[in-house]
């Protein structure tokens, strides 16, 4: 129903990873928090006695999809109702209905002023690199504002957010520059008819599933084939949820910050670029339409890798074969042996329509899967594994450790030099996403930690 209301809202890449994230945040703590097996993204209360998983599931989802989207409340209030009549007249599910509607309600105080609607200026520019809009509707820039949102996972967006694009005048930009202006013309010679294909068939422009939803239906469909309980499909759906999230919003940190043109401006406008390796071409034209936003970094290839990286992580393995479909090419369906050929195949498309450099791609697949891997290593994490201590930070100045253990519970850090003498460094209560401790020097050689529930 979400994604219908994505598709049917055209809600942007930006706002569907966003909602999506509310969506699976709330339907996962308000199962685990019956349930209690996993660390708990927000809500840290349990659940009443006697509640039924599968009402809060509905409710949770019915409060969340109505709210963010009025327009469609007749057709999700239908699946509602459609829901509730399969589940049976008790207390669980008079119990289960409530609390999924207190965690959804949490779930939309917490991010009700997180900035997804505040306006900022973009002040365009015209030096040479510089994004400006494009052919052939010359839209205003999407969303110049989303850097600012408030991140659902992430500490801070600085250590995500990739390096600056190369020079124009370097050769790397020279030997991308001719990648895509030879891979992405609208008349290629050298693109084959599926590489046309897969260009349209990721290309998630509006109407669509937008990026984030196209991830989230794989997902969501490798859930059903590998018959996942409530439980599992609704931990797997908020780690891709909350890990693309986090990814559009330092995606559009990095757009935003380096604000580098399309391949169709620097193609048409290459002299003015001092690389003498591009050659200008005034009426070359892109496969497909630049979406109107800048160029670096991919915002397909940061929302694919970050959801196929969360994926690898949760099943333990990238070999996982799967099927996608497409809103752009109805009928068409393209397999993939393992989730990275998935995130590569989308990152290339990108290139094969001419709206991308490879180093744009090359950088957010990069960013995507360190945002994975973060979301995967300190959030919903197994209580059975608990607690655990990280080293998160190493440099000869400062030592960064990442303590996680069950919400709510005390522990104490403690440190050896000798694995013999142990002494107590802090004692904290643990909460989703752990704590850290920085700055914990010892006196040279071995240093050893552990942490011990108080």
């Amino acid at each position: 129903m979400m994604m219908r209301c994505i598709r049917g809202d055209d809600s942007a890449p930006t706002l569907s990873s966003r909602n999506l994230a509310m969506l699976h945040g709330a339907i996962y703590d308000a199962v685990n928090g019956i349930l209690r097996t996993h660390q708990p993204y927000q809500v840290t209360a349990p659940a009443p006695p006697e509640t039924l998983p599968e009402a809060a599931a509905s409710a949770a989802g019915y409060r969340i999809c109505v709210t963010l989207y009025p327009s469609f409340r007749a057709a999700v209030e239908e699946l509602f109702r459609w829901q509730r009549a399969a589940l049976p007249n008790t207390e669980a599910t008079t119990n289960g209905l409530a609390w999924g509607t207190a965690v959804a309600d949490a779930m939309l105080f917490a991010r009700a002023n997180d900035g997804a609607n505040t306006q900022v200026p973009y002040i365009p520019s015209s030096a040479p690199g510089a994004w400006r809009r494009t052919p052939p509707f010359f839209r205003p820039p999407l969303d110049p504002h989303w850097r600012y949102v408030r991140l659902f996972t992430l500490p801070e967006l600085e250590p995500f957010v990739p390096p600056p694009p190369p020079p124009l005048d370097s050769e790397e930009y020279a030997r991308d520059f001719d990648e895509v202006k030879r891979l992405g013309a609208w008349n290629s010679a050298v693109r084959s008819a599926e590489q046309s294909q897969i260009a349209v068939f990721w290309s998630d422009f509006s109407y669509t599933a937008m990026p984030p939803g196209h991830w989230n239906e794989i997902a969501a469909n490798i859930a059903r084939d590998r018959r996942l309980t409530l439980a599992d499909s609704a931990r797997l759906m908020a780690l891709v949820s909350l890990a693309q999230a986090d990814g559009g919003i330092v995606c559009w940190e990095a757009k935003y910050r380096y604000n580098l043109w399309r391949p169709v401006t620097a193609i048409q406008r290459a002299a003015e670029d001092g690389n003498p390796a591009t050659e200008a071409d005034p009426n070359w034209d892109h496969y497909l339409v630049s979406p109107p936003f800048p160029e670096y970094t991919s915002g397909h290839s940061t929302f694919s890798k970050a959801a196929a990286q969360v994926i690898t992580r949760f099943f333990g393995t990238d070999a996982i074969t799967f099927d996608t479909f497409s809103d752009s090419l109805p009928g068409v369906v393209r397999r993939f042996d393992s989730l990275a050929a998935g995130a590569d195949e989308v990152g290339m498309s990108r290139i094969y329509g001419g709206i991308h450099f490879q180093f744009a791609n090359r950088e957010g697949k990069r960013c995507g899967e360190k945002i994975g891997n973060y979301v995967s290593d300190n959030f919903l994490l197994s209580n059975s594994d608990l607690p655990q201590v990280r080293i998160e930070r190493l440099s000869p100045e400062a030592l960064q450790v990442r303590l996680h253990g069950i919400v709510g519970r005390r522990y104490v850090l403690q440190a050896s030099e000798d694995l013999g003498a142990w002494q107590p460094v802090t004692t904290n209560t643990a909460v989703p996403g752990g704590f850290v401790v920085a700055d914990v020097t010892g006196g040279g050689g071995n240093r050893f930690f552990r942490a011990r529930e108080q």
